[in-house]
């Protein structure tokens, strides 16, 4: 057998035999609840909601995720009973699961037809850090074919002068109409995937580093001809401390004695070289008084956070370098590097790409894209007999928030129909229901043309809705977790609501009583500065408060206790060890 062959197999074996063990350690028995189970992938799941971030689920002790543990325990609990009394059939929970259903299925939609697959191709180029140049041609958006002609022309030039061997830089100082470019030659610095508008990033990504787009690029800015001048791996943050020897400036902010602070960093820099410790040295002759606390630490900083010159040696740098003397707006710089953190798995890097995306103008392209296809697809329309009916009942010159809609319109009103499409309809009280939500229209005039701009944002919903049933993704195992999620939500709130705080009671005898044994804790001060004691009366308040708080607890702790004597509890803490370990 060919050994590249071989090769191949041997690794689609390592990596089967990889994602098997991942599988097996998410699949694992962390805890016995009767004859249910918490599996130890569950239980990394609901704790990195807590704790925000794998970094510090990795750094809590072993008692904070017993703590987590123990918490999560009683939520399962509480959802076990609810479940097997049936409380899930309570009508008015029903309603509020179909409700959260229809809010949930377009979301959920948009996010498996179009965030998830910009989500894997934004982390695909956001392995790599890129830095390019450009040379800016102004062209708005909205700009006539005469000057639109001008702007191709002379971006057409300035890449001829590329062709002919000029250098870039000077051809941008002498074309471009960036505002920058006077201070950077066209240079942008590095920056990944998401930081900058689709069609500069396509083209970016597109080139060899070296290499310059023969063509204009036209974004909203205008037309650009870029450059690549570096591509690498990208480091997503570093740590680093430093130490700051300020400019000495006079009365009117003029540096002094420039060549004395340059000598004075130069000389704890070689001392730092030397391996005198950094954090004695900060404490020594650092001025940044906010770092100076910290030893100097400035945390883990992700790229261009930092003055570039600082950025360019903290990201060059090894791990336990010393760079230095570096010069910033506020004099010079002694940095160590401590640390640094690479690009995460997909898995790890997931909901934060796609919590960005969806902030995006790209965002909001594809979005529009995709539900104008639906349209399409679903045959929308329109009813001119609608736009007619609203426009006699508004003013074009008033806005949404100067009505009632509920009150303008009657309950017959309210069913007119206003568009239509395969299988639904858009009625009049849709658009109310959506403008009680959605206040992007509250103060536009009522013209007709934002008349339909708000009959169109309406069907956009139960238009997703329907193309989310004929997807089936009821049956997508996401979908259905993300609801049970939602419905153990509400049956835990019903359980605490109806069965625990309404045993809670608290009359003038417990009152009375609490006070005289906690007095102490209820004081105020009088009109001399000096603490008094609060009467009965003027404590109420609070301490009603924290006796329903103590009854609860009391009340909670007997329904848990009877609900583990009804279901076993077993925690496997062998297993709890293996928690957010690789």
């Amino acid at each position: 057998m060919n050994k590249f062959k071989m090769y191949g197999i041997l690794l689609v074996i390592a990596m089967l035999a990889f994602t098997a063990s991942n599988c097996n350690k998410a699949n694992k028995t962390l805890v016995d609840i009767g004859d249910d189970k918490i599996t130890l992938g569950e239980f990394e799941k609901q704790y990195l909601k807590t704790v925000g971030s794998l970094d510090s689920a990795k750094n809590k002790s072993i008692d904070e995720k017993k703590q987590f543990l123990n918490l999560y325990i009683n939520f399962r609990l509480k959802v076990k009973d609810a479940r097997e009394r049936g409380l899930l059939n309570n009508p008015d929970i029903q309603k509020d699961v179909e409700e959260y259903k229809r809010n949930f299925a377009p979301t959920y939609l948009v996010d498996k037809e179009i965030v998830s697959t910009k989500v894997k191709e934004l982390y695909e180029k956001r392995k790599d850090e890129v830095r390019a140049s450009h040379i800016l041609i102004n062209l708005p958006e909205n700009a006539s074919p005469q000057d639109s002609i001008l702007a191709y022309q002379k971006a057409d030039s300035v890449i001829a002068k590329l062709k002919a061997g000029e250098d870039f830089g000077e051809v941008a100082l002498q074309y471009s109409m960036d505002r920058t470019v006077k201070s950077n030659r066209g240079d942008l610095y590095y920056f990944t995937a998401g930081m900058t508008v689709p069609e500069f990033e396509d083209a970016v990504y597109e080139l060899s580093v070296g290499d310059y787009s023969k063509k204009p690029v036209r974004t909203m800015f205008g037309l650009h001809i870029i450059k690549l001048t570096d591509r690498k791996p990208r480091t997503e943050s570093v740590k680093i401390s430093h130490i700051l020897i300020q400019d000495k400036r006079d009365s009117i902010g003029n540096v002094i004695d420039s060549v004395g602070t340059y000598q004075k960093a130069l000389d704890v820099y070689n001392k730092a070289k030397g391996g005198d410790s950094f954090e004695s040295l900060v404490q020594q002759f650092s001025e940044d008084a906010g770092s100076k606390v910290q030893n100097g630490d400035l945390g883990n900083v992700e790229r261009r956070r930092l003055a570039q010159p600082i950025d360019s040696a903290a990201f060059t740098m090894g791990v336990g370098d010393v760079a230095g003397p570096i010069r910033s707006p506020y004099g010079w710089h002694i940095v160590k590097k401590f640390g640094e953190k690479k690009v995460g798995t997909l898995e790890k890097e997931f909901e934060t790409i796609k919590n960005e995306f969806k902030k995006t103008k790209a965002y909001k392209d594809e979005y529009a894209k995709f539900v104008e296809t639906l349209k399409g697809k679903y045959s929308y329309k329109i009813i001119p007999e609608g736009i007619a009916f609203l426009k006699g009942k508004f003013d074009s010159v008033k806005t949404i928030s100067d009505y009632n809609l509920d009150s303008l319109f009657t309950p017959q009103d309210k069913e007119t129909i206003l568009a239509s499409y395969d299988g639904g309809q858009v009625k009049l009280i849709d658009v109310i229901n959506h403008l009680n939500i959605n206040r992007d229209y509250a103060r536009m005039g009522l013209t007709e043309q934002t008349i339909t701009s708000i009959i169109n944002s309406s069907a956009e919903s139960p238009i997703l809705n329907k193309k989310a049933k004929d997807s089936n993704i009821e049956k997508d195992d996401e979908y259905i977790a993300s609801i049970t999620d939602y419905e153990n939500g509400l049956l835990v709130f019903r359980i605490d609501q109806d069965e625990l705080w309404s045993k809670v009671k608290v009359n003038d005898a417990d009152l009375t009583t609490y006070y005289e044994s906690n007095k102490s804790k209820y004081t105020k001060t009088d009109s001399t500065g000096k603490p008094v004691m609060k009467t009965l009366d003027e404590s109420k308040a609070e301490i009603s408060n924290e006796l329903q708080q103590l009854k609860y607890k009391d009340s909670e702790k007997a329904y848990l206790d009877a609900l583990r004597a009804k279901y076993p509890i077993t925690i496997h803490e062998d297993i709890l060890a293996e928690a957010f370990k690789e």
